[in-house]
C-alpha cells in the first residue's frame, strides 16, 4: 500500500525508532497520521534523505496486527520513503528585502556586498 502526504512532524522516539506524522485530509477535515519507521530505514530516511517538516513524501506502507488482551492492534510502518517535493525554502534574513546590516563606527554596512548604506 502506498501513502502520499506532507510531513507535519518527525518524532524521534529512540535511536532506532521514529514516527513520521503526515497531514491527511479525511472527510473534509485535516487529521494527523503517525507512521513508524525503524532500523536501517529510519537511518536512511532521516540521515541520508534528510527528511524534514513540510516535505511531501510517498512511502510504501506495511501493516501488522497482533492480538493483545482480546483486541487486535495494528502497527503501521514505512520501509521505503521517497521525497516527491522538498519543503519550500524559508525566507531568511539574508535576502533582497532584508539585507544583513552591520552598524560600525557610525557607518551602516551591508555585510553581503560591503556597501556603505546612508
Amino acid at each position: 500500500m502506498v501513502i502520499t502526504g506532507r510531513i507535519f512532524d518527525i518524532v524521534v522516539i529512540n535511536e532506532k525508532v521514529a514516527q513520521i506524522v503526515l497531514r491527511k485530509k479525511m472527510n473534509d477535515k485535516v487529521v494527523p497520521v503517525a507512521i513508524t519507521i525503524f532500523g536501517w530505514y529510519k537511518d536512511k530516511a532521516l540521515n541520508e534523505k534528510k527528511l524534514k517538516a513540510k516535505d511531501k513524501i510517498k512511502g510504501n506502507l506495511y501493516m501488522k496486527s497482533k492480538l493483545w488482551n482480546g483486541k487486535y492492534l495494528t502497527d503501521v510502518y514505512f520501509k521505503d520513503v521517497f521525497v516527491i517535493e522538498p519543503a519550500p525554502v524559508a525566507m531568511g534574513k539574508n535576502d533582497l528585502f532584508n539585507p544583513d546590516i552591520i552598524e560600525d563606527d557610525g557607518f551602516t554596512i551591508d555585510s553581503t556586498s560591503g556597501e556603505i548604506i546612508e
